[in-house]
C-alpha cells in the first residue's frame, strides 16, 4: 500500500481528502502546517506529498524547499495543493521543487490518476 502524506491545516479539506485516499487503496498520514509536515516526511518518509501552500509556521513553498534539501527525502514526489490559482504561485511552487501543482478544489479523479502516474515508477 503506497503511502501519501497530506500537509494541510484546513481540517475540513484534510479529512476530506484524506478519506478519499485511504478509499482508494492509499495509507495516509496527515500534517497540519509546514513545519510539521516536514517532521513527518523525515520520519514516516511517505511515497508521495500533497502539499498546501498557504500554511502557519512554515508554509508549503518552505517546506517543500526543505523536503528537496534533504537526502532522505528529495526524491518523494510532491504535488502542490493551493487555492492560489496564479501562474505566479504555480511557478513558485514548481521553483520550489514541486513536481505538480493543482488548484483547489481539486479535481479527484485527475489527482488520482497524476498520484497513480508517479507511484507507479517506484
Amino acid at each position: 500500500m503506497s503511502k501519501v502524506l497530506y500537509v494541510e491545516d484546513h481540517p475540513a479539506q484534510r479529512d476530506i481528502l484524506a478519506q478519499m485516499l485511504e478509499l482508494n487503496g492509499f495509507e495516509v498520514a496527515v500534517a497540519s502546517d509546514g513545519l510539521e509536515g516536514v517532521e513527518k516526511a523525515r520520519s514516516w518518509l511517505p511515497d508521495l506529498i500533497l502539499m498546501d501552500l498557504r500554511m502557519p509556521k512554515m508554509d508549503g513553498f518552505e517546506a517543500i524547499k526543505v523536503i528537496r534539501s534533504e537526502d532522505n527525502t528529495t526524491h518523494i514526489p510532491i504535488i502542490a495543493i493551493s487555492a492560489w490559482a496564479s501562474a505566479k504561485h504555480k511557478e513558485r511552487a514548481l521553483a520550489a521543487g514541486a513536481n505538480e501543482h493543482f488548484t483547489k478544489p481539486v479535481d479527484l479523479n485527475r489527482l488520482l490518476t497524476t498520484i497513480g502516474r508517479y507511484l507507479k515508477d517506484d
